[in-house]
């Protein structure tokens, strides 16, 4: 039975060494700037000098840049930077000044976009 204990205890401490990077690298995946969702506008509004009509859009943000898609097609994109929300953010939603897009707020996130100027 000693043989046998000892070959589970190894195989759990296997599994735990390998589980352990993998799960690090998924909180990595996490923390970084990347996200994609669905979000509906509105209202029209610009980004970066082009208009945008009330619609469902397809929003897409990196690092250092947001993409707005329409029907698989590019209709939008800009430079952004990201900022650091008090919480997450309850819904995801364009924010307008004067009609242009100056954030975009992420449902779930506690990270939002703030367009470069």
């Amino acid at each position: 039975m000693s043989h046998r204990a000892t070959t589970i205890g190894l195989a759990v401490l296997v599994v735990l060494a390998l589980a352990i990077p993998a799960m690090a690298r998924h909180d990595a995946a996490n923390d970084s700037k990347q996200v994609s969702t669905r979000m509906d506008l509105l209202s029209p509004a610009t980004l970066s000098g082009k208009a945008l009509q009330p619609a469902s859009y397809t929003v897409s943000a990196d690092e250092s840049k947001v993409t707005i898609s329409l029907n698989g097609k590019i209709v939008a994109e800009a430079p952004v930077q990201w900022k650091d929300e008090a919480g997450k953010a309850r819904y995801s939603a364009f924010v307008t000044d004067n009609n242009q897009i100056r954030e975009i707020h992420f449902g779930g996130k506690t990270r939002y976009i703030e367009i470069a100027q």
